[in-house]
């Protein structure tokens, strides 16, 4: 029988604690239901650092059914969504004390979106591939350089350590591990009974761009404000330059240094994103949508979309379209 903990702290996405808590236990009635046995598939435990209830994320209480235990050991140890300053979190070098005990002593651990942080602090992660949300995979990188960053990806299984992207990734991890530690079949019958997609692959489709403006170079900033009116225009680096006021060599490196991209990479993804927005919200062929964001062929712009989404722009109208 397997003996899963989940780990409920303060600050914690109360849904990525129940809805885990909640997955394993059909989990655990499916397999009964399959297999004909009263012994259940497994024991779950909600641990909180002194057994004590936590105050998730939005304020709601969330209960533990124990406290950590230097004597028990999981085979499965989850690191649940986390919200705001990870410093912030209360016992967090005992958390991190215990997982890295717990995975000493043969635990898989397994994080869901922030709570990578977490695993990277008990220094679990260093050498090795993870995924965190995508839109903290700049500041993980930053934190944990020695850590393989795949933030493209929804899920990255390393065997003792499994690392999920986003906050509903945790629903992907749970279909994951039933698979891993019970069966295939097992994990269709949760995956029907909840309804979750179990073809999630990577978190691509749902990325947003974000471009970074929070440094101090003015200069460049007037560039990257003037690419993201005119994007659709003809774009040089001369002309980009000449708009900062500095030399062409000059400009290529403190750009790249200001945003942590070439002008090149800077446009395509201002180009991609407007192409979003409008596979989204109108019915307009893929020709047109290439030459409204500035592409005159389609094969290419559908070779670009893809590397940056993971979709085809009609995979992503068919996912993403804004119905109304």
């Amino acid at each position: 029988m397997l003996n899963i903990g989940i780990l409920a702290l303060d600050n914690c996405v109360h849904s990525s604690v129940t809805g885990t808590y909640d997955v394993f236990t059909v989990a655990s009635l499916k397999w009964q239901e399959l297999h004909g046995e009263d012994m259940p598939f497994l024991r779950l435990a909600i641990i909180s650092p002194d057994g004590n209830p936590v105050t998730a994320f939005g304020g709601l209480p969330l209960p533990a059914t124990r406290s950590i235990d230097v004597s028990e050991r999981y085979d499965i140890m989850i690191v649940p969504a986390l919200y705001g300053d990870i410093e912030r979190i209360r016992w967090k070098n005992e958390i991190c004390r215990e997982l890295a005990r717990q995975h000493s002593a043969g635990c898989c651990i397994a994080t869901v979106c922030a709570g990578a942080f977490l695993a990277a602090e008990a220094g679990l992660l260093a050498g090795r591939r993870a995924t965190t949300h995508w839109a903290l995979a700049d500041t993980f990188g930053k934190r944990f350089p020695e850590v393989q960053l795949k933030a493209e990806k929804m899920l990255v299984d390393e065997g003792d350590i499994v690392t999920a992207g986003g906050v509903t990734a945790y629903l992907d991890l749970c279909l994951h591990l039933i698979r891993r530690f019970g069966t295939a079949e097992l994990a269709s019958a949760v995956s029907s009974t909840f309804l979750i997609d179990a073809s999630r692959e990577a978190q691509l489709p749902y990325r947003s761009c974000s471009q970074p403006k929070n440094h101090t170079d003015t200069e460049i900033l007037a560039a990257q404000h003037w690419l993201e009116e005119n994007f659709a225009e003809p774009v040089t680096v001369a002309h980009l330059a000449k708009l900062a006021g500095l030399g062409e060599r000059t400009f290529l490196r403190r750009f790249k240094r200001a945003t942590g991209d070439t002008p090149s990479e800077y446009l395509q993804s201002l180009r991609v994103e407007a192409a979003r927005h409008i596979l989204e919200r109108t019915t307009e062929p893929v020709e047109q949508v290439t030459r409204a964001v500035g592409y005159e062929d389609p094969s290419s712009f559908r070779r670009l979309f893809r590397q940056q989404t993971g979709l085809s722009p009609s995979a992503y109208r068919k996912r993403f379209a804004i119905r109304v």
